[in-house]
């Protein structure tokens, strides 16, 4: 049976684990602008790391080492890639540039680089930057939205739209060929782990076993199984999925009502 462990009145959504797995990052807008939080892995203390006016490139991605996180972020008007201590304080570090939108960030296994989506080839492709800054290097040539690197470090997923659906594909880490994994994915409701790839498939995923539900790939098998059921699908699309570093537990965000906080302004003339 699922148990609620963060919500509010605002919008609570895109989880990710801390390395160690007892810091949870995530999205929110409780305070009535869109920021990344901190909170226990039980969803308690949750705290404000950082909050900005404007638009969130999410989910937030910890750094292997779990000291430092990566967003998309437009305070100068398109997306670019931002880095900053997740224990607080301290003013995000900009890592890229480009006039172009770069946006949806992760983190190589090892810490040395970024993966982001960018614009800068006139469409979305993968592209990857040194953690510490400098040119980026393209890794993809037909498009790519969201990327995540694989426990061995030879390949990165991600997510490319078609005419229909999102699918899931593969590159290898220094670019080459393109390789389609799942026929079905949800934006960003991917994780990567050991033995293969837990991920909510499209809300037309017929060719896949248990319905709308969380999946998982077996790398070892070469097949999908179910793992959760899920709710209906409505606020399930863009609301993000995560998995402790045991498996023990999966997180996943859901929508469950529509309202509005009734605000009181005080002082005003």
């Amino acid at each position: 049976m699922p148990t609620q462990i963060l919500s509010s009145t605002r919008g609570d959504f895109q989880p990710q684990y801390s390395p160690d797995g007892k810091r949870i990052a995530f999205v929110s807008n409780r305070t009535g602008v869109y920021g990344i939080w901190i909170s226990d892995s039980d969803g308690s203390n949750p705290a404000p790391l950082y909050v900005q006016e404007g638009t969130l490139s999410v989910p937030p991605h910890w750094s292997p080492d779990g000291r430092r996180i990566a967003f998309g972020s437009n305070p100068e008007g398109h997306q670019d890639i931002y880095v900053i201590s997740a224990s607080g304080g301290g003013k995000p570090l900009r890592l890229t540039t480009d006039p172009a939108d770069d946006m949806m960030p992760s983190w190589s296994r090892d810490g040395q680089w970024g993966y982001f989506s960018s614009s800068r080839g006139g469409q979305g492709e993968i592209w990857k930057i040194s953690a510490a800054g400098g040119e980026a290097v393209q890794l993809t040539r037909n498009g790519g939205s969201v990327a995540l690197e694989s426990v061995d470090g030879r390949f990165v997923y991600y997510t490319k739209e078609s005419r229909r659906t999102t699918n899931l594909w593969r590159v290898p880490v220094d670019g080459g060929e393109e390789s389609r994994v799942l026929e079905s994915v949800t934006y960003f409701n991917f994780v990567v782990v050991e033995q293969g790839i837990y991920f909510i498939p499209g809300f037309n995923a017929d060719d896949l076993d248990g319905g709308y539900s969380i999946q998982f790939l077996d790398f070892s098998l070469g097949k999908v199984k179910t793992v959760a059921p899920l709710p209906t699908p409505r606020g399930l699309m863009w609301w993000g999925l995560a998995v402790s570093p045991n498996e023990r537990t999966i997180l996943y965000a859901q929508s469950d009502d529509i309202s509005s906080d009734l605000m009181l302004i005080e002082g005003f003339r």
